[in-house]
């Protein structure tokens, strides 16, 4: 008898449990179905609103043209450049410590005077973060698409554009081309949109990464053709990005908006700012000046490494005078892409470039390999010994030679490109050499900006003799990755310390 009483009780437990779980699996499903009805109301209204925002541009395309003038290309004006001084002072190092313990090296006078700073720092402002797009968009799944793929910088790309895709222009009249905005605002050209933001996210693409990726993936669908540029520059706006449409009515041109001046790149002035025109070399352009709220300019900082495909170089063996020695890799790709990037500063200060390219991450991969090599060889160093090491090791590890005589014009190497190539001049070395204190030391580092030379100066945790400067309450001590053999806290000769600027990073 208690046998079937207790099975009965089993039977019912199992009921009630049985019960419970369809009861929860019910309340699941509805809150699931909420959710999903919740998503597809607000897309709903995502979409509405970016087309009632394309609709509005549209209808501006017929009227609001303007013709303006070019402003002429801005040329770096050609800085004679300061030749590299070798400090002329044996350097013997003791037989009693491993071979890569910094020698014995002529210490700075210890009177030696601040660093009297020229004007105000140069002062870069912090990359924004990037342009959203005017509204999320999520293309519809039933709506067949077809992917087309580039090689960009070696990496696979892969864009959907829609199936039976008829887009051409008619024409280049102000109506024809609002036409033509209208049938790309529809929901057909969601997937090129959604799976270019995507790509721009998975590669983690700086501004003109992205700009460069939609011109590639625009020609490669429309060819060199008024279509691909209406292409992207419908994708750039959609995107979030400050561009206009301009036209000589025969061809048209992608303007954009920069917060950088772009140096050899023609522009226009619209409304105080500045757009430079890709592509272009006419003096003067009809211009759409139709925009959308809260557009944003390109930024020409590199907030991170674009994460391109990885296509080894060749291994390069480094070895400085003090006999530290390490081997590094560069990816080709990385180093196409940073030869195809403008030149540019901001602020109307040419010296704010400098900033750009030292505050420009060196590849993972790169670190990977030449970090824990340099690390095991500074191991057990002071942070004085340390720093004089790394600062031996860019000044002798590399052949110094003048961009006029390599490239035909000045130029500054992002670090990873002093790392690749087999000649660096002053610039290269200060921004790879601060590049490398701050990596691997964890110390403040400034460029120091002196009529054509660029130095640094780093700020130490202990006091430190020698040439420095005060920058925000904190001793920065000389560090000149040009001055051959000479120690940190010692002033390239020649150089009017009343001429110095600090460029903060």
């Amino acid at each position: 008898m208690k046998r079937i009483v207790s099975i009965i009780s089993v039977l019912a437990m199992a009921t009630t449990a049985l019960a419970q779980s369809r009861s929860f699996d019910d309340f699941k499903q509805k809150q699931n179905a909420r959710f999903e009805q919740f998503q597809m109301d607000k897309q709903a209204e995502f979409d509405a609103f970016r087309k009632k925002q394309n609709e509005r541009y549209a209808e501006f395309m017929k009227h609001n043209w303007e013709s303006f003038n070019a402003q002429p290309a801005v040329i770096p004006e050609e800085e004679k450049k300061v030749p590299p001084v070798v400090y002329e002072v044996p350097i013997t190092t003791p037989t009693t410590q491993p071979t890569h313990t910094p020698p014995t090296l002529p210490m700075p006078k210890e009177d030696s005077n601040p660093i009297l700073v020229k004007n105000e720092v140069i002062v870069v402002p912090q990359p924004q973060p990037i342009p959203e797009p005017i509204a999320p968009v999520e293309p519809k799944k039933e709506l067949p698409y077809k992917p087309y793929a580039i090689a960009f910088y070696g990496t696979l790309v892969s864009i959907g554009f829609p199936t039976n895709d008829i887009f051409r222009l008619n024409g280049l009249s102000e109506q024809q081309l609002s036409e033509a905005w209208v049938q790309l605002s529809s929901e057909a050209y969601d997937i090129t949109l959604k799976n270019v933001l995507d790509a721009r996210k998975n590669l983690a693409l700086c501004d003109w990464g992205y700009v460069k990726m939609l011109q590639a993936i625009s020609e490669k669908k429309y060819g060199n053709t008024n279509e691909a540029v209406f292409m992207q520059t419908f994708l750039l706006s959609q995107s979030g990005y400050k561009v206009r449409l301009a036209t000589d009515n025969q061809k048209l041109y992608l303007l954009i908006a920069s917060q950088y001046s772009i140096l050899s790149m023609i522009y226009y002035v619209i409304d105080n700012t500045k757009f430079y025109a890709l592509n272009c070399k006419s003096k003067s352009l009809n211009i759409c000046n139709a925009s959308f709220d809260n557009e944003k300019s390109i930024s020409l900082q590199l907030r991170n490494e674009q994460n391109l495909e990885i296509l080894p170089t060749p291994p390069r063996k480094l070895t400085s005078k003090y006999g530290i020695t390490a081997n590094v890799t560069t990816n080709k790709n990385t180093i196409d892409f940073f030869n195809d990037y403008p030149s540019a500063y901001i602020n109307n200060d040419p010296t704010t470039c400098w900033a750009v390219y030292a505050n420009t991450p060196l590849d993972q991969s790169i670190k990977n390999e030449l970090y824990p090599a340099l690390k095991q060889q500074l191991n057990g160093l002071s942070e004085y010994d340390a720093v004089n090491t790394l600062l031996n090791f860019v000044q002798t590890a590399f052949v110094y030679e003048y961009d006029n005589k390599v490239w035909g014009h000045d130029r500054a190497f992002f670090a990873a490109e002093t790392l690749h190539y087999p000649y660096a001049d002053c610039e290269d070395r200060s921004i790879l050499f601060s590049r490398l204190v701050r990596d691997i030391l964890g110390l403040d580092v400034v460029l120091l900006y002196y009529p054509g030379h660029l130095a640094t100066a780093v700020a130490f945790t202990k006091d430190v003799e020698g040439d420095y400067l005060m920058y925000k309450n904190r001793k920065y001590i000389i560090a000149d990755p040009t001055y051959i053999n000479a120690s940190v806290g010692m002033t390239m000769p020649d150089m009017n310390n009343q001429e110095a600027r600090i460029i903060a990073l």
